[in-house]
C-alpha cells in the first residue's frame, strides 16, 4: 500500500506539470529565504557563544553616579580584576583587555603591517576565552612582558605557512617575540581578540604610590575587566555584596569627585545586545532578530497558505479519483496518506532545491551586498530541511483531508457543481488571500517606514557640514606638531583644497572623557563630559555655527586646556545660565558654545562635548574639498604630499559622510534584507494571487459566457473578476495598518530622533499592494474575458 501511494504522488506530481512548477518555485523560493534568516538570526544570537566557559564569564562595567547625572563606562581601572579575585571567593580567575583604539603599525623584516583592532591582555585571557591555538602553548603565551600573540590571518600575510614562532615583531620601536598564533576570532564575537600584546607586570608594584592615586586606579577607564566565576557562583554574591568593596578600595576617589560607582555586570553572551556604554564597541539591536523571526514566520505563512491553496484547486479537480478510492474500500487514515505523500514529495522536491539554492546565493549575496550571513553547515541546514518536511506535509495535508472526510465516494464521483461542492475549499482561498495579503502589506509598511527613518538619520542636520571631507588618518609614531603643520601648509597649496584642520577623533569615534566639578547651591557637583581635541582651523572648516562667543584664536593666547568651547547639550548638561561665554570649569575658561553640534549616532540624544586645543601628534587631517572641483586630481594631490612626508607610511582616506553613514551600517544593512525578504514575500503572495484567479475564472467560465453573449464588453467581465481582488486588498489593508503602525512605533522608540510615521507611508504601502494584486490577477482575467463565448458554454 505504501508503494501504491508513494507511486501514485510520483504520478501526481509528474502529471500536474504547470501546477507543480508553481509549486515548486514558490516553496523552493520560501525555504531558501527560511535558510538565510535562521542563518542571520543564528548568527546574531550567537555572538560570543563559542567561548566554552561563556556561561560563567563576564565583562564588569560601572555606572559612575554623580549628583545630577550618570555616565556607564565599560573600561574600568586596571586594579579592579585582581582586586574583585582577592576580595570575592566566587571569582575563579580574570583578565584585563587594554584596547588600542588607534591602529597599530608592526614591524617586520617582510613589510609593514597595520592592525585596526587590538588589545593589550593579561596571560590570563588564555584561560578565560577560548582560543585554538596553531603554533605555540596557551599556559606560556604572554607571560613575559615582550610578547605577541597574533591571528592566523595575520601570520599568513607576514610569514606565510612558516611557523613564525620565535620571531621578531617591532611595534613604536620595541621589539616584541612571537608567543603564538591562533585561529581568527569568529566574526559574532563583541571582542575581537586577534591580536594581543603582553600586559607584562604593569600596576602589580605600588608602592610609594599616594592612596588616593591607588583609589583612582580602580576607576580610571583603562581596560575592560572581565571575570571568570567558579562553577555554581552566580554573579549576584559580587554585585549585592560589593558595598564594602567599594569602602575599602574606591571611596576614596569617590569622595574626591563627589561621585559613586554602582557595578554594572554583563554575560558574555549578552554582550552584543547590551545597552550603550561609554569607550565600548557598537553594539547589535536585539529587535532586528525578533523582526527577522517575524519575516520568517510570514514567509513560512505565505508560502503554506500559497501551497494550501495550490491543493485545493488540485483536490477538486482530484475529488472523483478520491470517490474511487472510497468505493472500493479505502479507509481515512489511507486517503490521508495518500494526501500526505502527494506533498511529501512536492515539499521534499522543493526543500532539495531550496538547499541547492540557498548555498548558491550565500557567496553571491554577500559579494554584492545585499547580505552578510555564513554559510550553515550542511548538517544544520539538513536537520531543519527534515523539520520543515515533516511539518510542512503534514499541516498542509490536513486541509483537502478535512474537507474530504465526510464526503461519500459516490457524492465526490458526480462531477456536475464539483466547485459548489467544494465551496469550503473556495472560502478557504479567499480568506487566506486576504491573510497573505496582510503580511505583505505590513511588511511594504514597515520597510518604506525603516527606509524614512535611516533617510532622516542620515540627512538631518548634525550641527556641521559633512559634505566633501576627506580624512586623512595620522599615527603618533611618525607625526609630531611640526609635521601636521607643515603637511597642513602643503596640502593647502592645492586649489582644489578650500581648508584643513586637524582633530583628535572623528564623529562617530568613541571620544575623550573629563571629570569636572560645579558649584550647585554651595556644593560641589560632579559633571563627566566628553571631549576632543581640535585644532584652530577645525570649528571653521566644519562649519559649525558659533551662538555664543568665539572660535580659538591664536592671537588670544588660547592655550591647551585653558579654553574651551562646548555644544549645546554640554550647557544644558552643566546647566550654566545665559550668557555662558567668560563662565569657567575648574580653571578652564568657555570661550564659545556651536549651536546644535552632535558627534554621535542620532540613535541616543546629543552628547555633551567639549572643545580644547591640541598637541596634533594622532587623530584626522580633515580637508575639505571645494564644492565642484576636480575631486580625483585633489586626491591624487593630496597622496603625493603625502607621500613626500611619509615614505613608507601607507596613506588612509576616507570621507567624512562615509563615516557618518557607518553609524548606521547595522541598520542599512539590515533594512537591505528586510527589502529582500519583502520582495521574496510579495512574489510568493503574487503566486497565490494568480493561483486564485485562475480558481476562480474556472469556477466563473460558464458565467462569463453567457455574459458576453449577452453584449457584455472585456472591460466589464475583468472589472467583474477584479472586484473581488479589489476589496480583498482594502480589508487586508484596514487588518494590516494597526498592527503594523504599532510595531513601526515600537522600532521607532530605539531612536532618541525619530522621523514621523506619516499617512503617506500606509496610503504608498496600500496603492502599492492593490497594484501588484491587479498586475498578478489582470492577466488571467483578461485571458478569461477574452475567451471564445461557445467555448465557455461547452465548459464541462
Amino acid at each position: 500500500m505504501n508503494k501504491l501511494n508513494f507511486r501514485q504522488a510520483v504520478n501526481n506530481l509528474l502529471n500536474r506539470k504547470n501546477n507543480t512548477a508553481v509549486s515548486l518555485i514558490g516553496l523552493t523560493i520560501a525555504f531558501a529565504a527560511i535558510f538565510h534568516i535562521y542563518s542571520i538570526v543564528s548568527f546574531e544570537r550567537g555572538y560570543d557563544t563559542q567561548n566554552e566557559k561563556a556561561n560563567r564569564i563576564y565583562r564588569i562595567s560601572g555606572d559612575i553616579v554623580a549628583a545630577e547625572n550618570t555616565m556607564t563606562h565599560a573600561v574600568l581601572g586596571p586594579l579592579m580584576g585582581p582586586g574583585l579575585k582577592n576580595e570575592f571567593p566566587a571569582v575563579e580567575s580574570y583578565t584585563r583587555l587594554v584596547p588600542v583604539h588607534q591602529s597599530v603599525k608592526l614591524e617586520t623584516p617582510k613589510g609593514i603591517f597595520e592592525v585596526e583592532e587590538a588589545y593589550t591582555a593579561d596571560s590570563s585571557v588564555f584561560n578565560i576565552f577560548t582560543f585554538h591555538f596553531i603554533y605555540g602553548n596557551p599556559k606560556y603565551a604572554l607571560r613575559k612582558p615582550d610578547e605577541i600573540v597574533i591571528n592566523q590571518s595575520l601570520s599568513k600575510k607576514i610569514y606565510g605557512d612558516e611557523n613564525p614562532l620565535g620571531e621578531t615583531i617591532v611595534r613604536d620601536g620595541t621589539p616584541l617575540t612571537v608567543a603564538g598564533v591562533v585561529k581568527d576570532s569568529p566574526d559574532n564575537s563583541h571582542h575581537k581578540l586577534n591580536v594581543l600584546f603582553s600586559m607584562g607586570n604593569q600596576w602589580n608594584d605600588l608602592t610609594g604610590i599616594p592612596k588616593i592615586k591607588i583609589s583612582e586606579g580602580y576607576w580610571m577607564p583603562t581596560c575592560y575587566v572581565f571575570v571568570l566565576l567558579k562553577k555554581n557562583a552566580k554573579i549576584e554574591s559580587i554585585t549585592n555584596n560589593f558595598q564594602p568593596f567599594y569602602e575599602k578600595y574606591m571611596s576614596s576617589f569617590g569622595k574626591a569627585i563627589n561621585a559613586q560607582f554602582v557595578p554594572v555586570a554583563i554575560p558574555l553572551k549578552s554582550l552584543h545586545f547590551s545597552r550603550n556604554m561609554s569607550y565600548d564597541y557598537p553594539k547589535g539591536n536585539r529587535t532586528y532578530s525578533y523582526i527577522f523571526m517575524v519575516i520568517g514566520l510570514f514567509i513560512l505563512a505565505i508560502a503554506f497558505i500559497n501551497y494550501s491553496n495550490l491543493l485545493v484547486s488540485q483536490n477538486i479537480v482530484q475529488s472523483k479519483n478520491i470517490g474511487i478510492r472510497k468505493i472500493i474500500g479505502a479507509g481515512q487514515v489511507g486517503i490521508f496518506l495518500q494526501f500526505f505523500l502527494n506533498s511529501m514529495v512536492v515539499i521534499a522536491v522543493a526543500l532539495v532545491l531550496a538547499i541547492i539554492l540557498y548555498r548558491l546565493s550565500v557567496p553571491l549575496l554577500n559579494e554584492l551586498p545585499l547580505i552578510h550571513s555564513n554559510l550553515l553547515p550542511l548538517h544544520i541546514t539538513i536537520f531543519l530541511a527534515a523539520g520543515l518536511l515533516l511539518v510542512f506535509s503534514f499541516l498542509s495535508s490536513l486541509i483537502p483531508f478535512f474537507n474530504q472526510s465526510k464526503k461519500s465516494g459516490l457524492k465526490l464521483l458526480l462531477k456536475k457543481d464539483e466547485f459548489k461542492q467544494n465551496k469550503g475549499q473556495l472560502n478557504f482561498g479567499q480568506l487566506s488571500t486576504i491573510v497573505q495579503l496582510s503580511l505583505s502589506i505590513m511588511l511594504l509598511i514597515s520597510i518604506i517606514a525603516i527606509s524614512k527613518q535611516l533617510t532622516f538619520l542620515t540627512k538631518s542636520n548634525m550641527g556641521f557640514d559633512k559634505e566633501n571631507v576627506v580624512m586623512l588618518k595620522l599615527n603618533k609614531t611618525i607625526c609630531s606638531p611640526e609635521t601636521v603643520k607643515s603637511l597642513k601648509q602643503e596640502i593647502q597649496r592645492n586649489p582644489n583644497i578650500a581648508s584643513v584642520a586637524f582633530s583628535e577623533h572623528s564623529p562617530g569615534e568613541v571620544l575623550g572623557s573629563f571629570h569636572f566639578q560645579v558649584d550647585r547651591e554651595g556644593k560641589k557637583v560632579t559633571k563627566i563630559v566628553s571631549s576632543m581635541g581640535v585644532d584652530y582651523d577645525y570649528i571653521p572648516l566644519m562649519k559649525m555655527e558659533l551662538t555664543e562667543g568665539r572660535n580659538f584664536n591664536n592671537s588670544y593666547h588660547d592655550d591647551n586646556l585653558k579654553s574651551a568651547i562646548i555644544n549645546e547639550a554640554a550647557v544644558n548638561f552643566f546647566g550654566f545660565p545665559s550668557p555662558v561665554v567668560g563662565k569657567e570649569i575648574q580653571g578652564i575658561k568657555i570661550i564659545g558654545v556651536l549651536k546644535d553640534v552632535c558627534l554621535n549616532s542620532l540613535r541616543n540624544q546629543t552628547e555633551p562635548v567639549l572643545f580644547y586645543l591640541d598637541q596634533q601628534k594622532e587623530g584626522y587631517l580633515n580637508i575639505r574639498l571645494k564644492a565642484n572641483s576636480d575631486f580625483k586630481s585633489a586626491i591624487a594631490s593630496i597622496q603625493t604630499t603625502w607621500k613626500s612626508f611619509f615614505i613608507d607610511e601607507p596613506l588612509k582616506t576616507e570621507f567624512l559622510d562615509n563615516r557618518v553613514k557607518m553609524m548606521y551600517e547595522d541598520d542599512y544593512t539590515k533594512s537591505r534584507l528586510i527589502r529582500l525578504f519583502t520582495l521574496i514575500t510579495l512574489l510568493i503572495s503574487l503566486m497565490g494571487l494568480f493561483n486564485i484567479a485562475l480558481l476562480r475564472s474556472k469556477q466563473r467560465t460558464k458565467e462569463i459566457g453567457i455574459r458576453k453573449v449577452n453584449g457584455a464588453k472585456v472591460s466589464e467581465v475583468m472589472t467583474m473578476l477584479n472586484k473581488d481582488f479589489v476589496k480583498w486588498v482594502v480589508i487586508a489593508f484596514v487588518i494590516a495598518t494597526p498592527i503594523a503602525w504599532f510595531a513601526m512605533h515600537k522600532w521607532l522608540e530605539n531612536f532618541a530622533y525619530k522621523t514621523t510615521l506619516s499617512w503617506w507611508i500606509f496610503a504608498l504601502a496600500g496603492i502599492l499592494a492593490l497594484g501588484i494584486a491587479l498586475l498578478t490577477v489582470s492577466w488571467q482575467s483578461w485571458k478569461a474575458a477574452t475567451r471564445n463565448p461557445i467555448e465557455a458554454l461547452r465548459y464541462e
